[in-house]
């Protein structure tokens, strides 16, 4: 029975009871049925002691595969060892083998699918358990050979040194020791394990050494088996990154995490009966246009603090430490909720880098060489006119200029004509609030940044210069990364660049013009095109490629 499936039971936002029981109970009879067999040929055991640990052991084994998704194969061949122990406990040769396929079974068991260093502390809990019971438990005779002195320092020298490891490779090295289950458990584990090597060099009749330091040893294994069925707790909050929590049943989004204003997001799922109290005053969660999901915005104080999440009839409190970093004005404005989307592409790659600077404070060469490629489409399409819609923010701004200007280069009459095409280089908000009641004769083409399904989806068809496939392997598993990290969230491209960043890769294709459409638009007899899958970036739409690479002319 593979101890890692078990592992799967007890999930990260809860403690599966049954599963940490059976793999406390499992792993430590396991443990002292092995040490029995192993030693036998040594020590001497009563046999109804075998019968019991062995007994217990192929009963908790039958049942986690009864209980649990074990594999059935493994669960056999753990009880059928675990029982031949104390049945061929006169052979003493015979069950030293035994005892000693038993103990590898333990190893494998516990460290399957373990790093090669967690596999190795794994490994040395586990030896050191199987030999310290086996000598606590019985008497060995003095004219054996065995020295159980050095055996029992070298034990425990083992045992200590994993705790320590364990402790060290934890990362745990903050409050979250004393303010967490699970720190508190390992804390138990590193005493224990010290405590071992204190008594063994310390008290020097060696039964007692054993005896004794089996409750130290026994205390330290259980904590062991325990770690991977408790929750780890959540990374402490730094100032300047945007914290994603859980509060009330729900994910949270906090950005940009510095003293001030700050925006609180939560996702479709979480529904509209939210809200939140920070500093004192209460917040209700509430859409914003080219959005998903809801928003409160609320004021955070400088340095540590926290704020209590509302859902329904749950509570739950969200702890923040802003620090004393200054305000950042842009992402909490019209352009925050981007912002913050950009934030989540790079939390849910692993980046703890600080959000300094929102996608809308400029605009970059990437998106400037699109819209120029944009109009110049356009221009060859014979499109008699374009508007153009922005807004006040610097990205905004810059794209309005340079689109004009290539318009004029062209010939492109520049005016609000119906007869003409809309291109919209706005934030989302704004872009939303235009696109719901937009018609043109030639089409509404949007800005690169404005490739979000809210935004997109407000409008039955449009097209977007790219320079990557949202249709491709990498773009899809970006966009089940968000989805799956925060309720459902719909990617963007802003949340998909930083997403690249944090794994060391950028955008680099030629620009190209993607169309897309609502499946309400595409649909045709009983076909229906489109897809509500997680990771699509047009949800309930479809977008594809209408033209090839497009020329710098």
């Amino acid at each position: 029975m593979a101890m890692e499936n078990m592992h799967a039971h007890t999930g990260v936002s809860s403690v599966d009871l049954l599963a940490l029981v059976l793999r406390v109970l499992l792993l430590t009879s396991t443990a002292l049925v092995a040490g029995i067999g192993l030693l036998r040929a040594v020590v001497a055991v009563p046999t109804w002691l075998a019968w019991v640990a062995g007994g217990v052991a192929a009963a908790v084994s039958a049942w986690s595969a009864f209980a649990l998704d074990i594999n059935v194969g493994f669960a056999v061949a753990h009880a059928v060892l675990a029982l031949a122990v104390p049945i061929f406990l006169r052979w003493r040769a015979g069950v030293t083998y035994l005892g000693f396929g038993l103990a590898l079974l333990l190893i494998a068991e516990a460290g399957l699918g373990h790093s090669s260093l967690a596999f190795f502390s794994d490994t040395v809990f586990a030896a050191v358990a199987v030999v310290w019971f086996g000598f606590a438990v019985g008497s060995w005779r003095d004219d054996s050979g065995l020295r159980p002195g050095p055996v029992a320092l070298t034990a425990a020298l083992a045992l200590a040194g994993a705790g320590i490891g364990q402790f060290l490779l934890s990362g745990l090295l903050d409050r979250r020791l004393v303010d967490s289950t699970y720190g508190l458990v390992l804390v138990g584990l590193v005493v224990a394990s010290l405590a071992v090597l204190v008594l063994t060099a310390v008290v020097r009749d060696l039964r007692r050494v054993y005896r004794f330091g089996a409750v130290g040893v026994l205390i330290a294994v259980i904590a062991w088996t325990a770690l991977p069925g408790i929750p780890r707790p959540h990374d402490l909050p730094v100032p300047g990154v945007p914290r994603l929590a859980s509060a009330a049943g729900t994910p949270v989004l906090v950005s940009p995490h510095r003293p001030g204003r700050n925006l609180v997001h939560f996702p479709e799922s979480a529904g509209l009966d939210v809200a939140v109290e920070a500093s004192g005053r209460i917040a209700r969660a509430v859409p914003k246009p080219g959005s998903s999901g809801t928003w409160a915005e609320v004021e955070l104080p400088a340095g540590r603090s926290d704020f209590v999440v509302r859902r329904g009839a749950e509570q739950g409190s969200v702890d923040v430490d802003t620090g004393e970093l200054p305000t950042l004005p842009a992402a909490v404005g019209a352009d925050g909720p981007e912002c913050a989307s950009a934030a989540l592409g790079g939390i849910v790659a692993g980046s703890a880098a600080q959000l300094d600077r929102c996608p809308a404070t400029e605009l970059s060469t990437e998106d400037d060489d699109a819209l120029r490629k944009l109009v110049g489409y356009l221009a060859s399409a014979a499109v008699p006119s374009i508007n153009v819609v922005g807004d006040d923010s610097p990205r905004a701004r810059a794209a309005a200029e340079v689109v004009i200007s290539q318009a004029q280069q062209r010939g492109l009459a520049v005016r609000d004509d119906p007869g003409g095409a809309l291109v919209v280089v706005s934030g989302w908000s704004r872009a939303a609030e235009v696109l719901s009641s937009a018609s043109y004769l030639y089409g509404v083409h949007l800005a690169p940044w404005l490739l979000h399904g809210p935004v997109v989806n407000s409008v039955a068809g449009s097209s977007i210069p790219l320079r990557f496939d949202p249709r491709d392997q990498r773009s899809l598993t970006y966009g089940m990364a968000v989805a799956s990290g925060f309720g459902g969230e719909p990617p963007s491209l802003a949340g998909f660049r930083r997403w690249l960043a944090a794994r060391q890769e950028n955008l680099t294709g030629e620009v190209a013009i993607y169309a897309s459409a609502q499946v309400d638009v595409m649909r045709m007899a009983n076909h229906q095109h489109g897809s509500s899958a997680v990771g699509q970036w047009i949800p309930q739409g479809t977008i594809v490629a209408i033209t090839g690479p497009l020329s710098p002319g």
